[in-house]
């Protein structure tokens, strides 16, 4: 067949079937349309690595305050109401106090020596570790400790753990013991009860006197003495004998 002949086949057929030719034409645009899309999208990046304005962080409010863990009793800080007055300020502190103040002394003297001795070792350091944290004098805790708790063998230093007698108190959440006729705290151990004391010492109207020298236990003495931390007029002579007489002042 000539060129002549093939070149009008060619023509008769396409003016023929000129309409499957366009079908077909255009079925092929479309696929071939498709195929490039997806190669477009293979070689797109991720969208991962694609380049997105940094997030904004979220408005986060300043954290709380640290507080220290330290026991159950460590929550039970006073309140200080609007009015300034903080609710320690408002009770009668002869009621807190438990014991017979007056015989205090005279029943420490009936204690071994070696015992109020063994005391002062063991709770020394626990004292001292206090005087650093809020500023009360390690002489000063330990005498109280003594007066109180007759060198940790009165009953509530027994069962409640309560080395001070203190009184229940209307803020007081913790454990109590109901013991000697009296609500008292109940501690985990003797060393909570410490603390609880040392909270107790410098809030509310005895916060002052931690602007005395945490030295000075005789400032101290007097200081607790005219704040009526007890219930007796002699609070700071009791004191001072027990410190010097166990010579407890070495530990400030």
């Amino acid at each position: 067949m000539n060129e002549q002949n093939t070149t009008f086949w060619l023509g008769h057929f396409f003016k023929v079937h000129w309409y499957k030719i366009a079908i077909v034409a255009f079925l092929v645009f479309l696929n071939f349309k498709k195929d490039f899309s997806f190669t477009i999208n293979l070689n797109a990046p991720p969208p991962s690595e694609m380049t997105m304005p940094p997030a904004k962080k979220p408005v986060q409010d300043d954290p709380p305050p640290k507080r220290e863990k330290f026991s159950e009793q460590t929550k039970q800080q006073p309140a200080t109401p609007a009015n300034g007055q903080g609710i320690l300020d408002r009770f009668d502190f002869s009621s807190i106090i438990g014991g017979r103040d007056e015989d205090l002394l005279k029943e420490l003297y009936l204690v071994d020596p070696a015992v109020i001795e063994s005391y002062a070792h063991r709770f020394g350091k626990v004292a001292r570790n206090e005087q650093e944290k809020f500023g009360i004098p390690a002489s000063i805790i330990l005498a109280n400790a003594l007066l109180h708790s007759r060198g940790g063998q009165s009953p509530a230093a027994v069962k409640a753990k309560n080395h001070f007698s203190i009184h229940c108190t209307d803020d007081w959440m913790g454990d109590q013991w109901e013991g000697d006729e009296a609500c008292y705290r109940s501690y985990e151990n003797a060393w909570t009860g410490l603390r609880d004391r040392s909270f107790f010492l410098t809030t509310g109207k005895f916060s002052h006197l931690r602007k005395l020298d945490p030295k000075d236990y005789k400032a101290w003495a007097k200081g607790l003495e005219k704040e009526k931390y007890y219930s007796v007029d002699d609070l700071a002579s009791q004191l001072v004998e027990v410190i010097e007489k166990w010579r407890l002042y070495e530990l400030d």
